[in-house]
């Protein structure tokens, strides 16, 4: 399984986003983007954070950076 740490780096490369993760206390948290703060992902647990990181893929503008606000294709 990949670590935490690889599935930030590979979704910030694959949606050319840079991305900040609060964890609470009972492991839900929220994912922001980095520069804007605008607020991507709310998640109830590591297991959906996750499957977000891994799964999310957001749409690109043609010259490759994330369009903002954020749209999932």
């Amino acid at each position: 399984m990949k670590t935490l740490l690889e599935l930030v780096k590979n979704f910030e490369k694959r949606n050319n986003i840079s991305i900040a993760i609060t964890v609470m206390g009972d492991g839900s948290g929220s994912v922001s983007e980095f520069w804007d703060y605008e607020e991507l992902k709310e998640y109830k647990d590591i297991e959906e954070l996750t499957d977000f990181l891994k799964n999310t893929q957001y749409l690109l503008a043609d010259d490759g950076r994330c369009v903002s606000p954020v749209q999932t294709m």
